[in-house]
C-alpha cells in the first residue's frame, strides 16, 4: 500500500490501484449515461469498444486489489487522502 507525506499531498491523492479504479468508474459511467440516451450511437460503442479493449482488465485487476484490504487498511487510506485534500484545500 502506498502512503503520503504531507510533502506529497500536492502531488497525487491516490495510488495506482485507486486512480485506476477511480478513473476507470469516471469513463464507464460517462459512456453508460450517454448510452441510456442514445443507445444506437455508433461513436458511444466505439467508445465501449475501445474501454473495454484498452482499460478493463487493469482496472478489474486494480478493483481485485482493492478488495483485498482490509477495512482497517481501507479506514486508513480514507483518512489519509481526506487529510492531503484538507491540507492541500488550505494551501
Amino acid at each position: 500500500m502506498t502512503t503520503m507525506s504531507p510533502a506529497d499531498t500536492g502531488r497525487q491523492l491516490l495510488d495506482a490501484d485507486e486512480a485506476r479504479v477511480a478513473r476507470a468508474s469516471r469513463e464507464l459511467t460517462k459512456i453508460a449515461a450517454a448510452i441510456v440516451s442514445r443507445p444506437m450511437d455508433r461513436d458511444l460503442h466505439e467508445q465501449m469498444r475501445a474501454f473495454l479493449a484498452r482499460e478493463s482488465e487493469p482496472a478489474l485487476a486494480s478493483w481485485d486489489v482493492l478488495l483485498t484490504r482490509t477495512p482497517d487498511e481501507l479506514k486508513e487510506r480514507i483518512s489519509t487522502v481526506l487529510t492531503a485534500q484538507a491540507l492541500r484545500s488550505s494551501s
